[in-house]
């Protein structure tokens, strides 16, 4: 499993969360892509995501979606994302 993380550096949320998102990321020991919503346009465009940022996709080894988290969440509540 791997995640993709799409945020912006224009959005307050990922501002406040990037850091915890980070965290969790690396305890949980999870290869992790990052997009920058305006840099990465091609990108982005392909995962459908909307403007509520920040953006954390969970796909499989052949990149199928397994489920998505949108905007600000705790800790607890992105460990629960991530373990399903």
């Amino acid at each position: 499993m791997k995640i993709i993380k799409i945020t912006a550096m224009w959005c307050p949320s990922c501002l406040i969360t990037n850091g915890i998102i980070d965290e969790v990321i690396k305890e949980k020991n999870i290869e992790v892509i990052s997009y920058d919503f305006d840099i990465d346009q091609i990108e982005v465009e392909k995962y459908d995501v909307g403007t509520i940022l920040p953006v954390l996709i969970l796909v499989d080894d052949n990149n199928n979606e397994i489920r998505r988290i949108k905007g600000e969440h705790t800790k607890k509540e992105l460990i629960e994302f991530i373990e399903g």
